[in-house]
């Protein structure tokens, strides 16, 4: 079973503070409210993201899905106008010996250290940045 949530709060002004509060909210009322943290740091950098490099519209939306064995994953979306990425190209950046955390790359690299898996693809008229959380 999967049920999916898009936060009300879209436009190309967010008030990261109200989306997180609604994806905390969310997962509270799913019964996930352990990823909830997580969650909102996930949220927040791949908003942050799609405001800096993408193009509007952006759009959030969490899926929650159901194991048939009782486990669930979260995952978390964020949907932009921008074109797609390299995700293998991000993650060779960070292992070549030149790169340094200056201003660009940190945030991927906390999706991908609270994430179970993360990617990205492209999406109608865009690209969607996914992590499942578990």
């Amino acid at each position: 079973m999967n049920d999916t949530y898009e936060p009300v709060a879209q436009g190309p002004a967010y008030a990261v503070h109200v989306v997180r509060r609604e994806v905390r909210d969310r997962l509270t009322s799913w019964g996930t409210g352990a990823l909830a943290a997580d969650a909102e740091l996930v949220v927040a950098e791949l908003l942050a993201n799609a405001e800096r490099h993408g193009r509007p519209p952006v759009r959030i939306a969490l899926t929650l899905r159901r194991g048939a064995q009782g486990g669930c994953t979260v995952r978390v979306e964020v949907t932009d106008s921008g074109a797609a990425f390299d995700v293998g190209r991000v993650r060779a950046r960070w292992r070549h010996p030149a790169f340094d955390w200056g201003e660009d790359g940190r945030g991927l690299f906390l999706v991908d250290a609270l994430s179970a898996r993360w990617g990205d693809r492209p999406a109608p008229g865009g690209h969607t940045v996914w992590a499942d959380l578990r």
